[in-house]
């Protein structure tokens, strides 16, 4: 009796024990797929396009990605000719979604964490190479930048305060050097360059004409400034400005020649015939837009006008910046 007892235990015992495997096993075969898409899933709280992604699949994640991106995408912007004076206005990066590095990075989030898009730039089909004789005007009016395109052949004695200027108000601006004014004023020259200011060609003398030159002697000219420049301040120019603002095509040509590229203006502030600062203020917050190139000279009203005019422009939200930075095609997400 006590044997059939025993055996009767055991029996249930073991019957419980393979029902409770069974069961084990049904609820793991259903809860294996929610486990392993909680494993794979976006943490907790991930803000994207100021949406919760938090939780969603790797799928759900890239449809709401490609939604954003077709919102988000900017086409990109050719080069081109301007037809009222035969110059070039540079062109602009468009922007894309790069959707697979925008991806990693959401299913990478920690709990709470903002993602923002991760950009790509799009080329633009024609760009600046495609005008290498065609002179600059201007930027392109999309950048919120202008330039203050600064000509040197004197005004030794208002350098500083000019510099001095620029400095405080953390700007940057290009120098077009006279090759011939390099070669007799080494210092100024290098304190300008050293000073992490952009330095360019103004051609080597300012006593030529540069409109009644030919394509030998411009490029002589612009040549020699090139070595002189490099040979004082390190540097060798991309760009060149010719005095008086005198172009032919033989200039354009030898300018390119010597990969140069011919660089005019959009605004003069003619501060060489010393205006006053108020008009030179007033002129450029009223011509100036996005992508200009503003003109000027170390003259004794000049570093006044700077100091009254850029907290001005940037009030409007224009920032002065290089040359080569507002040439530059690479587009700001922000922009």
């Amino acid at each position: 009796m006590r044997y059939r007892c025993s055996f009767s235990l055991k029996s249930n015992r073991l019957l419980i024990l393979l029902l409770i495997i069974i069961v084990l096993s049904m609820v793991k075969k259903q809860l294996i797929p929610y486990w392993k898409h909680s494993q794979n899933c976006v943490s907790e709280g991930v803000i994207f396009a100021e949406r919760d992604v938090g939780g969603l699949s790797p799928e759900e994640v890239r449809t709401v990605i490609e939604q954003v991106a077709n919102v988000l995408e900017i086409p990109p912007v050719n080069a081109v000719l301007d037809a009222a004076n035969n110059g070039v206005i540079p062109g602009l990066n468009g922007l894309a979604v790069d959707i697979e590095k925008t991806l990693a990075l959401i299913m990478e989030a920690q709990k709470g964490e903002t993602v923002s898009p991760v950009f790509t730039q799009l080329e633009p089909e024609v760009n600046l190479a495609a005008f290498p004789e065609h002179p600059i005007y201007q930027g392109n009016p999309l950048k919120d930048q202008v330039v203050f395109l600064i000509n040197v052949a004197w005004g030794n004695e208002h350098l500083q305060d000019l510099l001095t200027v620029l400095k405080e108000n953390q700007v940057q601006a290009t120098f077009f050097l006279v090759g011939r004014w390099v070669k007799g004023n080494e210092k100024e020259a290098r304190i300008i360059a050293e000073s992490g200011f952009e330095i360019a060609s103004h051609g080597y003398s300012d006593a030529l004409s540069m409109q009644e030159a030919s394509l030998e002697t411009a490029r002589e000219d612009i040549r020699r400034a090139a070595d002189t420049i490099e040979e004082i301040c390190g540097i060798r120019p991309i760009y060149f400005s010719p005095h008086r603002g005198e172009i032919s095509a033989a200039v354009l040509k030898a300018a390119a020649l010597e990969n140069n590229r011919t660089i005019m203006w959009t605004v003069d502030t003619v501060d060489w015939m010393l205006p006053g600062v108020d008009v030179m203020v007033n002129k450029i917050l009223t011509q100036a837009v996005g992508g200009s190139l503003i003109l000027m000279h170390p003259t004794e009203q000049t570093a006044e006008f700077l100091r009254q005019v850029i907290p001005r422009l940037k009030a409007k939200g224009l920032e002065p910046v290089s040359l080569s930075t507002l040439l530059c095609p690479v587009r700001n997400p922000k922009e």
